[in-house]
């Protein structure tokens, strides 16, 4: 359980945590689903850097989640144990590595991104899949530090 006093209802520590704001926890919800149901992104692609964010945070909650739409689109558990050593291991594609080379960097220090680390991501994902992108990774950062802030536990945890 976080270390917050209070918490609201919730399926697990997250949604108790959030519930606390319930008009953030909703518009939260429904934003975070759009970059999966409208797939500007493969969603292999964000869910990797999704994974990859909340490993940078140690956030344990969002590592403990895997996206429906990333798992039917083949993403497997095997690639994820490779995760935490993606530049290495044969099992991503140039694009995945370049998406999670600018996630890491995003992470780290946005300002510090080069047109060398931006320029094959805009040109396999076109404008409106590198704004989408940007936002994901906006939104897998923010929540990530959330999640990793108020010690949230991981999903199944404390329930």
């Amino acid at each position: 359980m976080s270390w917050l006093p209070a918490s609201g209802p919730g399926r697990d520590d997250f949604e108790r945590v959030f519930a606390l704001r319930p008009n953030l926890f909703e518009a939260w919800r429904e934003f975070a689903s759009l970059f999966f149901e409208k797939r500007l992104v493969d969603p292999v692609v964000l869910e990797l850097c999704r994974l990859r964010i909340a490993q940078l945070h140690g956030a344990r909650h969002p590592l403990s989640l895997r996206t429906p739409e990333a798992r039917a689109a083949g993403l497997d558990e095997a690639k994820l144990a490779a995760l935490d050593a993606w530049w290495r291991s044969p099992g991503f594609s140039e694009l995945e590595r370049s998406c999670l080379r600018f996630a890491e960097q995003f992470v780290t220090d946005a300002s510090g991104l080069s047109d060398d680390e931006a320029r094959p991501v805009v040109a396999a994902l076109g404008d409106a899949g590198t704004v989408a992108f940007v936002e994901a990774l906006a939104v897998f950062d923010g929540f990530g530090r959330f999640c990793r802030m108020l010690d949230v536990e991981p999903a199944g945890a404390g329930a």
